[in-house]
């Protein structure tokens, strides 16, 4: 096995990237990217229906010419509601185990799990690359390998997903960045019995005190989440989770309702009236969780919530502030 390994995040498709093999997970059925990649295997002649794995299973697909890589890695793990960052990290290093006898494998794509499904961006992508480190550091993986690409289709996301890692993976030995900002490299050392501890992403993730945010999936309020709500509530020291989701399905529902009863409070944006973010506070109501609620205009407000306190915002940098303020008084 080589002394480093570049991890590298780039924009993009997954199943497009010109490497030599595909990682996806299989959560008990397909969603995202791992939906998007086997409906192209279908196309080579792979049924949907014939690839049922379980949690620790895999199986590794030919693609035969549909995808930019020749073959995927499927990796069974947990249900999506219950695939969180400690299960993350797991099925990183679970996957360069079973990479382990494949010969001239020197350039692995995956994506990042989480974001779409509510998890913390920033803790989701530090969990995945802080599984790859850690198992490259303690001698695991295949002899050849020399990259891992984490694709994302979102040129925004990808940038906020290097500037995470640069936090989080900053202060661990072994790892410095890559020229050009795109990623790191990571060096083996004889003398590490296992990965030093990160800034982020630790085996204690799921543990961690997080916020759970209620709003809208719609562009035009893509800004004042990442500029206006997730700096407060990181600065309070709570992870930041939401649902990117237009359509609700039972697993997403369910992941909803568990995320909001662990959460130390819900922040609601009642922006644009959408009626799952007004489900997801009467749920969060009847646990009797604390809510802050936000909105842009007044008038954008629904008769069941107009005698309730409501933060009004001006600008996402007014957000920021009174929220702020907010999470300070409350926790």
């Amino acid at each position: 096995m080589g002394d480093t390994l570049d991890v590298v995040v780039d924009v993009g498709d997954v199943g497009d990237v010109a490497a030599d093999g595909v990682l996806l997970k299989y959560a008990q059925g397909f969603h995202g990217a791992d939906g998007a990649v086997m409906r192209r295997l279908e196309e080579a002649g792979h049924a949907t229906d014939s690839l049922s794995l379980l949690p620790g299973d895999h199986c590794f697909i030919e693609t035969k010419g549909r995808l930019g890589a020749p073959w995927v890695l499927f990796l069974g793990t947990v249900r999506l509601r219950q695939f969180g960052y400690h299960e993350i990290r797991q099925f990183a290093v679970r996957a360069l185990q079973l990479l382990e006898p494949r010969q001239g494998l020197r350039h692995l794509a995956c994506t990042v799990h989480g974001p779409n499904y509510g998890l913390d961006e920033d803790e989701a992508v530090l969990a995945l690359v802080g599984g790859f480190v850690d198992a490259f550091q303690r001698g695991i993986g295949p002899r050849d390998l020399e990259r891992i690409t984490v694709v994302e289709l979102n040129p925004k996301r990808m940038e906020r997903l290097r500037k995470a890692l640069a936090l989080g993976l900053g202060a661990t030995l072994g790892v410095e960045p890559l020229l050009g900002g795109m990623g790191f490299r990571v060096r083996r050392n004889s003398r590490f019995v296992a990965a030093p501890p990160m800034a982020s992403a630790g085996a204690n993730s799921n543990e961690k005190p997080h916020a759970f945010v209620a709003m809208p999936f719609a562009p035009e309020l893509e800004d004042t989440y990442h500029y206006g709500i997730l700096g407060p509530v990181k600065a309070v020291g709570l992870l930041c989770e939401r649902v990117d989701q237009a359509t609700f399905d039972g697993p997403i529902i369910q992941r909803i309702r568990d995320r909001i009863d662990t959460a130390k409070v819900v922040i609601a944006d009642l922006s644009l009236a959408n009626p799952n973010v007004y489900l997801e506070v009467g749920y969060a109501w009847g646990r009797g969780k604390p809510t802050l609620m936000l909105v842009r205009d007044v008038r954008e407000l629904r008769f069941d919530v107009s005698s309730y306190r409501c933060l009004v915002y001006r600008s996402i940098r007014h957000l920021e502030e009174v929220l702020t303020q907010e999470l300070q008084r409350i926790l």
